[in-house]
């Protein structure tokens, strides 16, 4: 019995197809905007933000620090982990809010997400100063 040329083909054609839709290493299926990242000089707490848009709304991404980290101690990596949902779900680009929150005792001046090699810098949020003693309150004030 002859075998038809194009079954030979077709493990072929299987294995480009997936070849062409493989993540590499330089990419992510998070699409990530806005990176903000915070620094609470009380607490001496990081905050790093972002809003990401996921193939579909099982998947979920998470900062996590790299190890090792680089050679500059005021440059913060962070790896970029996307979680995919398990089962089917419907194929919607959603919205998700990345929040990651770290208290260490370092003193960054920037944060680097990889594998996107996004720079972000760090702002400090500054706390709310307590009225001073000289300041006039409305339980002081007086009418004239």
């Amino acid at each position: 019995m002859r075998i038809p040329r194009l079954l030979f083909l077709l493990p072929l054609t299987m294995l480009v197809s997936l070849a062409g839709s493989a993540q590499t290493a330089d990419q992510s299926l998070a699409n990530c905007s806005g990176w903000k990242a915070l620094r609470n000089i009380r607490t001496s707490t990081y905050y790093v933000s972002a809003t990401c848009e996921m193939p579909t709304p099982g998947h979920t991404v998470e900062l996590v620090p790299a190890d090792p980290q680089g050679s500059d101690a005021s440059v913060c990596v962070l790896n970029e982990v996307v979680h995919a949902p398990e089962g089917m779900v419907a194929q919607v680009i959603t919205g998700f809010k990345l929040y990651c929150r770290n208290r260490t005792r370092t003193s960054y001046k920037e944060f680097v997400i990889k594998p996107g090699g996004i720079h972000v810098s760090v702002e400090e949020m500054k706390p709310k100063a307590a009225p001073s003693a000289t300041t006039p309150s409305a339980s002081t004030t007086e009418k004239k």
